[in-house]
């Protein structure tokens, strides 16, 4: 642990930032290729892709507002 507190604060927050990232791809990314997948396996492209945006969206936001929710109390 850092001695000095402006150093942890640094890190508390650059922390905090890889995972917000982090929070904002991996649910897009993973459904925008399981839409491509689905929509080359059903021939029925857009459904699956714009599903899978959608869906990926809701995702990212729920992990988000879980995520800034104790900051909020």
């Amino acid at each position: 642990m850092p001695k000095n507190p402006k150093q942890f604060n640094f890190i508390y927050a650059a922390a905090l930032g890889l995972e917000l990232g982090f929070l904002i791809a991996v649910p897009l990314v993973l459904f925008l290729v399981l839409g491509i997948w689905l929509d080359k396996k059903f021939n029925a492209f857009p459904m699956c892709l714009v599903s899978g945006i959608i869906i990926g969206l809701i995702v990212t936001f729920l992990d988000i507002y879980y995520l800034v929710l104790p900051f909020l109390n």
